[in-house]
């Protein structure tokens, strides 16, 4: 029969023994508990008694590991970490007037600049004009709570667009949203993980010719706009084979209106520094102050100048009946819809078929490349750009790439394409007096007011000036000044320029660049791991007893005939004994560390020395002490050299080896300790 406990106070504790009463149970259930306070009553089986007790070391153990959880947590979400990953916090509290205007100030300037670029931008995609100003606002109005540099301008570039360019002929506007999502993914991902180390591989060589190509390949796809042109071709060859196969339908007032507009742009950009020429340096009129800013003003509003114009006059003619110029056309006001980006699509397969594709299989015709790509190539604009304008401080690349992820994302969910920092902008942007990242809020404020009120009037907008704009624009990424410097310093790093730049150019963005990244990486393997090992010849030039018994010391000089100096002379402990100090030394000068591709020039050049010396007996000493690491295939072929040389009557000896180096060589390879030298520069006689 079940016995049971009837304790006051609540539940059973195993602490407090105080008296029980045992008494049958009058109901038939197993076990029944009330718990309370007080005066109330717990009754509990004695067999749940003794599970109670059998268990309580487990609930220790649960206890033990929430409070180790609970103080790592307390150690990782520290206020240094808040601030890091909500920058803004750092400045918000410290916002005042004088910040205000000038962030308004940097803000109304940079929209004048980024609402021209943009709609150019979102041309060179291929998408509508709209897409374009989408892109511009949001990721922006994500960068003042994440963004730690005021200076940089995000949103559509010109690398971007040309990379979009090709999937947006395959799937749309809604590839484009897609591959703003998930690069704003892939970024969160890399930016939480810190794996920003990845952009690290990509060198600068394979940079400039990347960024060469895509401006090249950008100026192309403008031509058409440019010249009035209409045929189908959006690579570099397939556009100008176009353009010379359509030569004789040249619209020339819209090639006027084009070069036109790309000379008073190239003038404009230069106004600022007009002043500092010495035609103007004397005229004191000309050296006031609100002249220099309405010429700054006049140099950096200079696209959306030209851009106001040229609809003007656009405008007048075509109420005239005069128009000759070809117009961008309508663009879709208002502003955009917030919502979940377009994970399932129906594309149009032939009249009476459609076809509808869900998310993985647009991912299929994306493709990983272009997945993977699309991350890489903008942290490393934006990254780049955060380094310029530090100041010399540390830039945090982490938060920059969480805040470019997140800025994606969000821009996903208006119809937005990838971004990125752009040079041209950020450059405005810092130029114009900037003190925080608030300036995005009237940037991104003018531009959505031009979404909402301005685009009926960019109906009359010339291609031929929108062509313009963008030529102007990405012209000067051409990084041509990279060649000289590279010739007479590093001609061999030209290799991967120069296949990326045609890569880039002739096939497509997204192969270029990764060719060449792996061609450079492969041309440091090779040239990182084959050693260059310089032959010396050494003498003895005096032999003395140290106070050890075992040990003998030698002093070591080069074959020449001026005296040695004190600090050349080597000291050497458990090196030869009288018999082997006739024999003739050679010393063998290794600049690097010895890894698997480069171990067997190490084998040759010994033999190519013994060969050359032609001794029944040497003394080959290897110089260790630029080698910082051996691996293990390095070290088989160093055990096999090393027994080798003892059948041919030969001694190795490992001059200036470190202490990992020489536990390596003694416990895996046996090598015994007198084949090391240990170097002093003490107890030295002449």
């Amino acid at each position: 029969m079940s016995q049971w406990c009837i304790r006051p106070g609540g539940p059973f504790n195993q602490e407090d023994p105080s008296p029980v009463r045992t008494e049958p149970p009058t109901h038939s259930r197993m076990e029944a508990k009330m718990y309370g306070a007080g005066s109330e009553l717990s009754i509990v089986s004695r067999s749940t008694m003794s599970t109670w007790i059998s268990d309580s070391h487990f609930v220790e153990e649960i206890h033990k590991k929430r409070r180790r959880v609970c103080k790592r947590w307390r150690k990782t979400c520290t206020r240094d970490l808040l601030y890091r990953r909500l920058p803004f916090l750092s400045w918000i509290t410290k916002y005042d007037f004088s910040k205000l205007l000038s962030d308004a100030n940097a803000g109304m300037a940079v929209s004048l600049t980024a609402i021209p670029q943009t709609i150019g931008y979102a041309a060179v995609a291929g998408l509508p004009a709209q897409i374009g100003l989408y892109s511009a606002f949001m990721g922006p109005l994500m960068y003042i709570f994440f963004g730690t540099v005021r200076e940089i301008s995000v949103g559509p570039n010109s690398v971007l667009a040309l990379m979009i360019n090709s999937y947006v002929s395959e799937g749309g506007v809604a590839y484009a949203v897609i591959l703003a999502f998930l690069t704003g993914i892939i970024q969160l991902i890399i930016g939480l993980l810190n794996l920003g180390f990845i952009v690290d591989l990509i060198s600068a060589p394979v940079i400039s010719g990347f960024c060469s190509a895509a401006a090249l390949t950008a100026i192309a796809t403008q031509m058409k706009g440019l010249l009035g042109l209409k045929f189908q071709g959006s690579n570099f060859l397939g556009v100008w084979r176009g353009v010379f196969e359509n030569l004789s339908d040249i619209n020339y007032y819209d090639a006027g209106l084009g070069f036109l507009t790309i000379f008073l742009l190239l003038i404009m950009r230069k106004l600022n520094c007009m002043m500092n020429l010495e035609v103007f340096r004397d005229q004191a009129c000309l050296q006031n102050r609100w002249i220099s800013r309405v010429l700054w003003f006049l140099s950096s509003s200079r696209n959306a100048s030209v851009l106001i114009f040229s609809c003007l006059a656009a405008y007048l003619l075509e109420v005239n009946g005069l128009n000759q110029l070809t117009l961008s056309g309508d663009i879709e006001p208002g502003l955009p819809t917030f919502r979940l980006p377009p994970f399932q699509i129906e594309r149009q397969v032939d009249d009476d078929e459609t076809q509808i594709l869900n998310f993985s299989d647009i991912c299929a015709e994306i493709g990983a490349m272009g997945i993977a790509l699309f991350p890489l190539v903008s942290i490393l604009e934006q990254v780049a750009i955060a380094k310029t304008y530090s100041h010399g401080k540390s830039t945090d690349a982490t938060q920059e790439i969480i805040s470019l992820g997140i800025g994606n994302i969000a821009g996903s969910f208006v119809g937005a394409m990838p971004i990125s920092a752009s040079f041209g902008r950020s450059a405005v942007q810092a130029s114009s007096g900037v003190r925080t990242p608030m300036v995005n809020v009237f940037s991104s404020g003018v531009i959505l007011l031009a979404l909402g009120l301005l685009m009926p009037a960019f109906y009359y907008l010339p291609k031929a000036v929108l062509a313009a704009v963008v030529i102007s624009s990405v012209m000067f990424l051409v990084e041509y000044e990279e060649i000289k410097p590279m010739w007479k310093s590093r001609r061999i790093e030209l290799l991967p320029l120069v296949l990326t730049f045609f890569s880039c150019l002739l096939v497509n963005m997204e192969f270029g660049i990764i060719l060449g990244a792996g061609f450079h990486l492969l041309l440091l393997l090779h040239m990182g791991n084959k050693p260059k090992i310089s032959v010396g010849e050494i003498q003895a030039i005096n032999v003395i007893k140290t106070t050890s018994a075992d040990s003998t010391m030698l002093v070591l000089g080069h074959t020449t005939s001026r005296p040695i100096p004190v600090q050349q002379r080597k000291s050497v402990r458990e090196l030869v004994n009288t018999s082997t100090i006739e024999a003739k030394r050679i010393r063998l000068i290794c600049d690097r560390s010895l890894h698997f591709p480069g171990i067997e020039a190490f084998r040759h050049r010994i033999n190519e020395v013994i060969d050359d010396e032609g001794c029944e007996k040497l003394i080959i000493i290897a110089d260790m002490e630029r080698v910082l690491e051996v691996d293990y295939t390095s070290l088989k072929v160093l055990k096999c050299m090393h027994a080798d040389l003892q059948k041919r009557e030969h001694t190795l000896i490992f001059d200036k080896a470190n202490e990992v180096l020489q536990q390596h060589l003694t416990t895996a390879m046996d090598i015994p300790v007198s084949a090391f030298i240990q170097i002093t520069r003490h107890n030295i006689t002449v």
